[in-house]
């Protein structure tokens, strides 16, 4: 089914609606809980609060946008368990990679909401190859694993790290010349 039925039957809650959308996009939204979260129970439990949330939120009109729409729905509520999770076991923090090249006194998820900073770093991502940039995309957006990235770009392990430190000194560079660092 096409995301403009999706959209449509989603709007009018229809359980159909629900059930297709489920069908459709489950294992993305997974992929991108697991990427952040690591836990399967914790993945799969924000996937659940993910298509809990489409389904009471209010669809974007543009239905090309869906996927984009349930990407950042997952995405928020995988970090949101990730930093509940943080507080209360203190694990590693995989975005302190990024630390560097975010302007000072901010996250990296209170930086990403500003619009100004959005601008450029799309505008920065516009300058890679389609390689590099899915690789930035897989590792600090999705929050795979350097290997997983890797792989996703057929790239080994340490090369991705190469890229991945060449492509933060790009992007520190990139901000230091828009005043934004």
């Amino acid at each position: 089914m096409d995301d403009v039925k999706i959209t449509e039957l989603l709007t009018s809650h229809d359980q159909t609606g629900l059930s297709e959308l489920k069908r459709k996009y489950n294992r993305l939204i997974l992929k991108v809980c697991r990427g952040i979260l690591r836990s399967p129970e914790d993945a799969e439990e924000c996937a659940n609060d993910t298509l809990l949330a489409v389904w009471n939120s209010t669809l974007p009109e543009n239905p090309d946008d869906l996927k984009a729409y349930i990407c950042r729905i997952a995405r928020r509520k995988a970090i949101n368990r990730f930093h509940y999770n943080k507080a209360a076991i203190r694990n590693s923090d995989l975005l302190s990679e990024l630390d560097e090249c975010i302007p000072s006194g901010y996250s990296v998820e209170d930086a990403s909401e500003k619009a100004e900073l959005t601008a450029a770093l799309n505008e920065w991502l516009a300058t890679l190859d389609e390689r590099k940039r899915r690789l930035f995309v897989e590792r600090y957006f999705y929050m795979l694993s350097t290997k997983d990235a890797a792989k996703s770009v057929s790239m080994t392990p340490t090369a991705a790290t190469t890229a991945l430190l060449r492509l933060r000194k790009s992007l520190k560079e990139f901000l230091i010349e828009r005043k934004m660092y």
